[in-house]
């Protein structure tokens, strides 16, 4: 089998390259082992380029990505496709009078905080990174470019070595996509991963956050109806979510959040982020890799996209 180009992958990073590839023409075969622990399925998918404390090009990249989701989102939407979403600002709130000074955190609080001392609010918002990547999904599939669940084992210029749910395989493609998250040191990549734990709970309706919120060490944000309350950030390989994961979120949203006292929980989540430095470029001949977006991976997959098109010399 050849396709233009073989995207290894299919978490937001590879799913969106590969949509934007398919959009302009190209045979597009996408390719992912289903691995535990994929960042996407746990992810926040927090759209705050300011209280991340991004910097530089990699700050213009997440502006690039903020400004690109209402028209990623409506185009979706055309196609019958919603995703979860909301973009009135990202608030951050001050705990202590440094705080209060950094930030210049003079506003009114949107949420009770116990400790707040002050709030601002920065341009931003949140994406449900779940439900975008099976929009992707299904928007790929109608354009005839189903998932194929494979591991991929090695690639070299114009092949890809793998095995599937038939056997071994090897495929031909000018370019070649890798976007492996955490499992990017399989490929030579510089990547490591960093587990992240979250939980998803429910309570009554003034419970849900009307924007996504930062408070010292964690974070809030509305999801589907209940509140996702993250995140944990530890080096390793370890996987679920462990006691003191449990713990650390538990006492966070208990002792800050005085509106989640009597909250339930739903869900607990975690994912392998690829940390290290972010990397978007070819590494050889045909060969292209999207690593180290650490836990900025949704809120940097538009511009990473679109990177990817520049790189393989497709027309935007």
């Amino acid at each position: 089998m050849k396709a233009d180009a073989i995207v290894v992958g299919a978490g937001i990073i590879g799913a969106l390259a590969a949509y934007e590839l398919r959009k302009r023409g190209l045979n597009v075969l996408l390719l992912d082992a289903g691995k535990e622990g994929a960042a996407t399925l746990a992810s926040a998918g927090m759209l705050a380029p300011y209280p991340e404390g991004l910097s530089g090009e990699v700050l213009e990249a997440a502006l690039l990505g903020l400004e690109s989701y209402p028209g990623l989102l409506a185009e979706l939407r055309g196609l019958d496709l919603e995703v979860e979403a909301g973009f009135s600002g990202t608030q951050v709130v001050a705990l202590s009078h440094g705080e209060q000074e950094a930030w210049g955190a003079g506003e009114p609080l949107s949420y009770p905080v116990r400790g707040a001392r002050g709030a601002r609010t920065f341009p931003g918002g949140y994406v449900h990174p779940g439900r975008l990547r099976e929009a992707l999904l299904r928007a790929l599939a109608a354009m005839d470019t189903p998932l194929v669940l494979a591991e991929v084992e090695r690639v070299e210029p114009g092949r890809v070595h793998g095995r599937g749910e038939e056997g071994a395989f090897s495929l031909e493609a000018p370019r070649i996509l890798l976007a492996v998250g955490a499992w990017g040191g399989r490929f030579g990549l510089r990547v490591r991963p960093l587990k992240g734990e979250a939980l998803v709970l429910v309570g009554p309706p003034e419970a849900q956050p009307p924007q996504p919120l930062f408070a010292g060490e964690g974070y809030l944000l509305p999801r589907e109806g209940g509140v996702y309350v993250g995140a944990t950030g530890r080096e390793g390989w370890a996987p679920g979510v462990d006691l003191f994961g449990l713990r650390w979120l538990a006492d966070y949203a208990h002792e800050r959040f005085p509106l989640l006292e009597g909250a339930r929980l739903r869900e607990a989540l975690w994912g392998l982020r690829p940390a290290g430095e972010l990397f978007v470029g070819e590494v050889q001949e045909g060969i292209y890799a999207a690593v180290g977006h650490g836990r900025n991976g949704v809120l940097l997959a538009p511009w990473t996209a679109k990177r990817i098109l520049e790189l393989m010399g497709v027309e935007p």
